[in-house]
């Protein structure tokens, strides 16, 4: 089995224990291509299931799971003498951004629509107003849809030509799988759809009620475009 970090009895620069590195397994993998024998010790590494673990990573075998975090731990304690000047560089520049920024509007017949962050937000509020500026709501709040969550994206999101529906895609697995749901602009409720494994784009037909998106294969490469139709 690899032996998984450690840490050795000597001490490196600035008292911290110097890490040694996880050792993986030799499990030596032959196979012939076009006549040429080709041998991969670590070909273990690469889960048979990747397709199932692209959607769920609790499904990845358990020796490559323990091999990974292994690397992690061992990354984490190489590092650690840094830890200290890498968050006081990333408060300073945190504090050369303006936090509490916004996009220029975007006008489309009598609303606006715009993107706002907030103060220690990491996520944008996806807003609309009437053109005068008046009458703003949250469309989107993915901030308040990250909480909780160790990962979170917002995908694409678009507004149907009645202004009524809005599309918007999440991954909250890091998979670059979006789920596309369909949220009513008036009550902020989102509709029973859940159009999983796309790209994380829609488009709206002239209709207002047709989306069309890109449907994702298990190799997540895009391979159909379909069509939806709310109820």
């Amino acid at each position: 089995m690899h032996k998984p970090v450690r840490e050795a009895n000597a001490a490196g620069a600035g008292g911290f224990a110097v890490a040694v590195p996880p050792v993986a397994d030799r499990r030596p993998l032959t196979v012939v291509n076009h006549g040429i024998e080709r041998t991969d010790d670590y070909a273990w590494l690469r889960a048979d299931n990747w397709r199932e673990a692209m959607h769920d990573a609790a499904v990845l075998p358990p020796d490559i799971r323990t091999y990974l975090e292994a690397e992690n731990a061992y990354a984490a304690a190489a590092t650690a003498d840094v830890e200290l000047l890498r968050l006081a560089l990333f408060q300073e520049m945190r504090a050369r951004i303006k936090e509490d920024d916004s996009s220029v509007p975007a006008t489309d017949g009598a609303y606006a629509y715009s993107t706002r962050y907030e103060h220690g937000g990491q996520h944008p509020l996806v807003m609309r107003t009437r053109r005068d500026g008046s009458d703003p709501r949250v469309l989107i709040d993915a901030h308040a849809m990250a909480e909780g969550l160790s990962y979170f994206r917002l995908g694409g999101f678009t507004h149907s030509p009645d202004h009524r529906l809005i599309a918007y895609s999440v991954d909250d697995k890091g998979s670059e799988y979006f789920t596309l749901r369909i949220r009513d602009a008036e009550t902020g409720a989102d509709l029973d759809d859940r159009i999983e494994a796309t790209t994380g784009g829609g488009v709206w037909a002239a209709d207002g009620r047709t989306l069309f998106y890109i449907w994702v294969d298990e190799n997540h490469r895009p391979a159909k475009v379909f069509r939806h139709l709310p109820p």
